[in-house]
């Protein structure tokens, strides 16, 4: 952390300007990633020294690292020509030279940089015109390499204008585009001008870059809100879709499997950054995105079906979970056609993941669309039952699993108490706690628990003692229960006794 690091900053940063001044690719690189990592321990106290890096890295970025050179005439083996770095022309005259090592140090530079941006504040917001410049410039170069870094750099340069303006927060309502915008004029220009050229990274060939690209758009928009979106809305829903329906650019050499029935690849994990972004807009853009579902819905599914992997099929449900989580009862048209269908077989399937994923879309779906499901509220108890019987000593994501069997059943228990078995569903539920790996569902299951016990519920005091170990556990001192909730536990346990 920055206060034991303090005493040795000066003496690394030393060192790592030192090894600039040498000529050596390797130990520019080095230190470059020493700068990055400093960045984001120092914070703020790294500000001083970034009149003098930011203009040395941007010279780094814009340098070229390839030159066309006139071909010399080889004597000897037919195989001279053939080296990794140099690419004739067509007409045979001109090879381009490219330096490989300068690109590694570029994409450290732009590595550098982006840290940069994203942990020094309001001091980084004088450069911000010279650096969005050169990155800019760098989001358009010939190599992967040098686009992918600069995408994910790219989303760090909005941070500053919102650490100046905004003092590092901004409040905005989830769908709200209709009021004033709470964007200061800095911010809704460097917001336009990054999303933009992100935008424009979705339709790159290359999945790396468009990976990226989608997870800058997420960080920006959740970090800016719906008036961050509007100017780039329509491009970058079209350009999602085009990802999920595999029409993309970087998806292009793909179709000819399809036409002999290969579903059964690899999973492409840039695809999670593009789902992810789904989820994203759901979350800013709230109801706004009801209208996109017909649309979205199905080429998400077809990430669901039993011939995906494991990690397609985890990564389309844990979509739908988001989606229902931040829509609420704006999926209820598509509650029984796809949700319900989907979320059901998941919570059958092999893979504990998918498992998980299921039980969470089923909770969240139940808190949405309230009293209008509770007829099938047997039915998905039922599924949900065998996540209770999943060992939790085979791993994290079993674990998971009935961690979030567990919050599920008191999302339904929360939402339409009527409509749950106390009786029968309590001691599971209790068996279960505290929970083991999921501790962002800790507020959800003990919440759920204290209403109960509020309202004297005869089935949870039936169950008394156990319910007691589950308080005592989540309470102690080890637990990972955040200490606000651990003394609401403490005070119910008190009830009790």
């Amino acid at each position: 952390g920055k206060d034991h690091f303090r005493p040795y900053f000066s003496a690394t940063m030393q060192c790592a300007c030192e090894g600039l001044t040498l000529d050596s690719t390797d130990l520019h690189e080095f230190a470059y990633a020493a700068f990055a990592n400093l960045a984001k321990v120092m914070g703020d106290e790294f500000a001083p020294v970034l009149g003098e890096l930011v203009p040395h890295l941007c010279s780094v970025i814009s340098q070229e690292e390839g030159q066309f050179e006139q071909a010399e005439e080889e004597q000897g083996g037919q195989f001279n020509a053939l080296d990794d770095s140099d690419e004739e022309d067509e007409g045979g005259n001109l090879v381009m030279h490219i330096r490989t090592a300068l690109l590694e140090t570029k994409k450290g530079a732009i590595t550098a940089i982006g840290e940069m941006a994203a942990h020094t504040g309001a001091a980084f917001v004088p450069y911000m015109g010279e650096v969005m410049t050169v990155l800019l410039k760098a989001a358009d170069n010939w190599h992967p390499l040098i686009k992918t870094e600069v995408a994910d750099a790219m989303a760090s340069l909005v941070v500053p204008c919102v650490a100046q303006d905004h003092n590092g927060e901004i409040s905005w309502e989830k769908g709200d585009v209709a009021g004033p915008s709470p964007l200061s004029a800095n911010t809704t220009q460097a917001v336009e001008v990054v999303l933009k050229a992100l935008v424009t990274l979705m339709k790159d060939d290359t999945k790396d870059v468009v990976g990226k690209a989608c997870e800058g758009i997420q960080s920006i928009i959740e970090l800016c809100g719906p008036h961050s979106l509007a100017s780039v809305a329509n491009d970058c829903l079209e350009n999602t879709y085009s990802l999920l329906a595999k029409e993309a650019p970087c998806q292009q050499l793909e179709d000819y499997g399809e036409e002999f029935g290969d579903e059964d690849d690899d999973h492409d994990s840039f695809m999670t950054s593009v789902c992810d972004l789904v989820g994203s807009f759901g979350r800013v853009m709230g109801q706004h995105f009801v209208q996109y579902l017909p649309k979205f819905l199905p080429p998400i599914c077809a990430y669901a079906k039993s011939s995906r992997p494991p990690s397609d099929r985890s990564m389309a449900i844990g979509c739908l979970g988001e989606l229902a989580q931040e829509l609420g009862s704006g999926i209820a048209d598509h509650w029984s056609t796809v949700f319900y269908p989907a979320a059901i077989a998941g919570l059958a399937d092999s893979d504990d993941s998918v498992k998980r994923n299921a039980a969470f879309c089923i909770g969240v779906s139940c808190e949405g669309l309230g009293e209008s499901i509770t007829s099938q509220y047997s039915a998905m108890l039922q599924a949900l039952s065998p996540l209770f019987s999943v060992d939790i000593t085979e791993g994290d994501t079993a674990a998971a699993c009935v961690d979030n069997a567990s919050a599920a059943v008191a999302r339904m228990i929360k939402t339409s108490p009527s409509h749950v078995p106390m009786a029968q569903v309590i001691p599971v539920m209790l068996k279960a706690l505290p929970l083991k790996n999921d501790m962002t569902e800790n507020e959800t299951v003990y919440n759920c628990l204290f209403g109960l016990l509020q309202q004297n519920n005869a089935d949870l005091l039936a169950n008394k003692i156990e319910l007691s170990r589950v308080f005592a556990e989540a309470a102690s001192e080890g637990s990972k229960v955040d200490d606000e909730l651990k003394e609401k536990l403490k005070l119910a346990l008190q009830s009790l006794n």
